[in-house]
């Protein structure tokens, strides 16, 4: 009799333990609680503090809910807002309306999940986690109803650096394809290219914060691979990307600026 109520009050012990852990895990909508000694808080805290800051329109509040700098994403391209003088001086523009209204309304099945971390809505700002907490790392601007339905900024400029013999761009055209171009050094942009490369793809590599948009065109037997970003790479201060060019298997790396 004695081990029969021992064994069930372990049984309701490890049950309540698993409800427990199950609660804990549900309140990240990504599954991605961290070690609570090193976030400063969870999930749950940091929404709940952002729904406030937006509410009262706070940009000091939201400053701690911000890793600068901040991308700022619509169809005119990319800004960033790099520190939170910044941030309160363009509040309005950033935390339109529309985008309040689309973070707001952002509750159970609405967040996505996925290498670029946590989305609320469409898209409309991505969340990350890091050993010091959770944190808005971008914010689009177009991912609000009513969707825009043209490109107005087309081609569309998604990376342009230059190595130490080349300049190149990474466009979209008005099709959705991605194009390359290059010029070799010291002729300057404004004539024609000297290579340039239609229907190129595009991928992420890396996870979480570090992850980059990386661009891949073939030319025969030549891929070109443009990393549109710096992940959590080690590089040069004034470094922007990165530029592979492969031949028959032989790789040739250049910083990008």
């Amino acid at each position: 009799m004695k081990k029969t109520i021992w064994f069930l009050m372990l049984a309701v012990l490890v049950n309540t333990r698993l409800t427990s852990a199950q609660s804990l895990d549900n309140s990240d909508p990504c599954q991605r609680q961290k070690d609570g000694a090193k976030n400063f808080f969870g999930f749950v805290q940091f929404d709940k503090e952002l729904r406030v800051a937006l509410t009262k329109q706070d940009p000091v509040a939201l400053a701690f809910l911000v890793r600068f700098p901040l991308r700022i994403n619509d169809a005119g391209g990319t800004i960033s807002i790099d520190d939170a003088a910044a941030l309160k001086t363009h509040f309005q523009e950033v935390f339109r309306p529309a985008v309040r209204k689309e973070i707001l309304g952002t509750n159970g099945e609405k967040f996505i999940c996925n290498v670029e971390g946590i989305g609320y809505a469409s898209g409309v700002i991505w969340v990350n986690a890091t050993d010091r907490g959770y944190a808005i790392w971008s914010v689009n601007r177009d991912a609000v109803p009513p969707y825009p339905q043209s490109q107005p900024n087309v081609p569309r400029v998604e990376y342009v650096g230059q190595t130490d013999t080349h300049r190149i761009v990474v466009d979209t055209l008005a099709d959705g394809s991605l194009r390359y171009r290059s010029w070799n050094k010291p002729r300057p942009v404004t004539e024609i290219p000297d290579l340039e490369i239609p229907k190129g793809t595009d991928s992420f590599q890396g996870t979480d914060y570090c992850a980059v948009p990386v661009y891949t065109f073939k030319n025969g037997n030549v891929v070109y691979e443009v990393d549109g970003g710096l992940g959590c790479d080690q590089a040069p201060d004034d470094a922007t990307g990165r530029l592979a060019v492969t031949v028959a298997g032989k790789e040739t790396d250049s910083w990008c600026y």
